[in-house]
């Protein structure tokens, strides 16, 4: 079998990046990121509930085409 891809690491995003991750309700989340923490990144989803921290590890960058 092919090797699993690797984890996604902090230096891989930078604020304004269109990331997706799935929350704990396993539902698939589209944000962009509003700020770079150490261990986490800050994702604002929707204006009206906040944001999100979500590890590195979790979010993959959505390119747009």
């Amino acid at each position: 079998p092919p090797p699993a891809p690797p984890a996604a690491r902090r230096d891989d995003f930078r604020p304004g990046d269109t990331v997706s991750f799935t929350d704990q309700h396993l539902q698939q989340r589209i944000g962009t990121i509003i700020r770079i923490n150490q261990k986490t990144a800050s994702i604002q989803c929707d204006p009206t509930e906040g944001h999100w921290r979500v590890g590195f590890g979790l979010l993959t960058k959505i390119v747009d085409i």
